[in-house]
Parts: C-alpha cells; sequence; structure tokens
C-alpha cells in the first residue's frame, strides 16, 4: 500500500491551528459551526461529562456555565496549560486535562456523557478507537454525543472535481499527487455503524448545519450569509427537512443499553430499556409523563428556535429580568446571554429543568465569523 502522509492526529498540526485563535473568540463565533441545539440538549445533567479532544474547550466553558458537571480533554499540553491559566484569569469554573481519546484516563462505566465534535474523523484507520474508548468509560445509560464532517454537496461537488482531474492527468501521463491525510467525511448512516460495532444503541442518526458548506463557499466571510441572501433562506428553510441530510455534518446520539440505566432526568439508576422505545434517552417510568420527558419524545424535531442572526454586534454587558425568576441580573462579557431567546439569570440557568428547556425550546442562533487571534501574543 502506498504510504500517505497523516496529519490528522498530528500535535504539532494542532497546536499550531489552535495558537491562532482565542477562546472567548471560540465561544463568541457561536453557531459559525451548527449542532448547539443537539449538543447541549443531549449533555447529561446528572454525572460527569467529557469532551474528548476539547481544542479550546468553547463547550465545556459554556457549559459549565450552565451547571454542567463537564471537563476536556485533548492531546496538546501546551493548549491544556493555557486553558487552565485562561480560566483563572476569567474568572471561570471548567477543568481540562491532557489525554489521548483512544486510552481515556478514567475507569470502566464511570462516565455519564462523551463528547466528540469533529474528532474521530482524523484517525487514517478509522474512529473504531475512539469510540471502543468511549463505550468503556461511559456507565449503563450513559450518552455519547459524536459529530463529524458529512458528504455535504460541497464536499461531494470536490470529490467528483478531484476525481475528474486525476482522471485526465493519468490520460495525459502527468503524476497524480496525494494530498496529506487530515480527515473523513462520514454520512449520518456510515457514522452511526460504526456506533453500532462498539456495542451502542444509536438513538438519533442525522444530518445537520445547512450554512455552513455555503459558508465555506463564500470564503468564510458571512456575506452570502446575511438576511436575504440565497444561503440565508435555504439554509433557514430546509434545515429541518429532508434536504439537511446534504448539511455540514453528521451528528449521533448514542446510549450504552443495559437492561438498568441511569435515569436522564433524575440522574437515578432506575430506567429500564422499553424507555429507549419512547424516548431518545432513558427514562424512569415515574418521569416519562413529565413536561422534560416530553422533550425527549422520539422524533421530536431538534431545531434552532428562530432564523440564524447574521454578524451581530457583541451584546455588552447590561441590566436585564430574568424570565424566569423576575430578578435583575447583568449579562455576561463573555456569554452574552448565552445563547438564547430569553432573558436567564446566572443563578436560574444553572437549574437542570430551566436549561434543558431553554436548549430544547430557546436557542437563539448567531453566526459570527471565526476569529484568528495568537493567545500566546
Amino acid at each position: 500500500m502506498e504510504h500517505i502522509e497523516d496529519s490528522g492526529q498530528n500535535k504539532k498540526v494542532w497546536a499550531a491551528e489552535w495558537q491562532k485563535l482565542s477562546p472567548e473568540n471560540e465561544m463568541k463565533m457561536w453557531d459559525f459551526y451548527g449542532g448547539r441545539q443537539w449538543i447541549t440538549k443531549y449533555t447529561p445533567r446528572y454525572g460527569k461529562s467529557v469532551e474528548a479532544g476539547c481544542g479550546l474547550g468553547r463547550y465545556v466553558f459554556y457549559m459549565s456555565q450552565m451547571g454542567i458537571d463537564i471537563e476536556g480533554l485533548d492531546f496538546s499540553e501546551e493548549t491544556i496549560i493555557f486553558l487552565n491559566q485562561w480560566k483563572v484569569k476569567n474568572h471561570l469554573m471548567a477543568n481540562f486535562f491532557k489525554g489521548d481519546v483512544t486510552s481515556l484516563p478514567y475507569p470502566d462505566n464511570s462516565l455519564s456523557g462523551y463528547i466528540s465534535l469533529g474528532v474521530v474523523e482524523h484517525f487514517i484507520e478509522g474512529p473504531h478507537k475512539p469510540i471502543a474508548e468511549a463505550f468503556r468509560v461511559l456507565r449503563q445509560g450513559g450518552i455519547a454525543i459524536i459529530t463529524t464532517p458529512n458528504l455535504s454537496f460541497l464536499v461531494t461537488y470536490r470529490n467528483l472535481l478531484r476525481r475528474f482531474k486525476n482522471s485526465v492527468k493519468k490520460i495525459i501521463g502527468r503524476e497524480i499527487i496525494d494530498p496529506p491525510f487530515f480527515q473523513y467525511e462520514y454520512t449520518p448512516r456510515q457514522l452511526k455503524s460504526f456506533l453500532q460495532q462498539q456495542g451502542f444503541y444509536v438513538s438519533r442518526s442525522e444530518a445537520c448545519d445547512l450554512l455552513y458548506p455555503f459558508c465555506e463557499m463564500g470564503g468564510f466571510t458571512g456575506e452570502n450569509l446575511r438576511k436575504g441572501k440565497f444561503a440565508w433562506w435555504f439554509a433557514n428553510t430546509f434545515e429541518n427537512t429532508w434536504l439537511k441530510k446534504i448539511g455540514g455534518q453528521s451528528i449521533t446520539i448514542s446510549v450504552k443499553k443495559a437492561p438498568l440505566m441511569y435515569c436522564f432526568i433524575s440522574g437515578q439508576l432506575n430506567a429500564t430499556q422499553d424507555s429507549l422505545e419512547k424516548f431518545d434517552v432513558p427514562i424512569s417510568k415515574e418521569f416519562q409523563d413529565s413536561k422534560l420527558a416530553g422533550l425527549f419524545l422520539k422524533n421530536r424535531k431538534v431545531c434552532y428556535s428562530e432564523p440564524y442572526e447574521i454578524k451581530p454586534k457583541f451584546i455588552q454587558p447590561e441590566e436585564r429580568k430574568c424570565d424566569f425568576s423576575g430578578m435583575q441580573y447583568f449579562t455576561d462579557p463573555i456569554f452574552e446571554n448565552y445563547g438564547f431567546n430569553k432573558n436567564v439569570a446566572p443563578e436560574i440557568l444553572r437549574k437542570p429543568e430551566v436549561n434543558i428547556e431553554l436548549c430544547t425550546k430557546n436557542i437563539k442562533p448567531v453566526w459570527r465569523a471565526r476569529e484568528m487571534t495568537n493567545y500566546l501574543k
């Protein structure tokens, strides 16, 4: 087999990538990458979760603000050191550790949640090892949220174009040089198959993020994404239809199925397998008629609450009234209004029943360009 240079798991490549960015800008780009409506809804509220391959930790910081017990793991020691310093400087509660996603530093059956956002596709040998490791560390009823790039309309076009060019080169006798390996694109069906091979029960396997391929086509400036443009209309109109299958990401919600599982609503070890026939996550009988359980019914659409807002101004700290408690609070200088279209005070946001409802019904999609800011400067 011809040797192909592998840059997908090259630590120097990733350390250099993260040095171009900053945690604050990563958080404030909000839905530059779609999928927040999935990730925040299905992350467990009881027990510990890990984001394996967390990069600059934007979801770890964000969900820690909601009171979710989550920590970040990445193989770049330099990045981990920086993040633990940055959190202290900015008075944020979040933990980060250096580690390998194929050999996690957790005992068997110990975690309630595992999040992997654009990581497993970077293994040239395939995603089997990190997925098997996710299965090992999750407890009964634990939830794995895994995303990869999808074989979107833009990727499909580029693949066809490359094959055509290579065919022409072969005919005219020119050398065909393969680029270094960086990542695969997996369809939802392919990703589901990988998870099932490792023992997971896959509750949801779908595509999302119709906006991202247009963002890439527009050079990541966002000018072609503004309200009134074709890309904005198309993404908002068809994100929750069958056309989403040509979106930028594949996403799966999977469960470590067992005869007795931890209930997603209460955190108690009293949910049975038959609950997964009705719900996406394990829910004990005593909670199956509850308002929160209704948010996790099978085939319920997972969607944003309104159309994308493109390149809005930053929300400066200002006093607001919480829609849930009536108390006055100030918006956060980093997290703004926490990405929702309802006003919520920090103390109230940390209540599981509140943030689950917000993450299911009130995600406000905001797109801002990814800013390149070297954090070492």
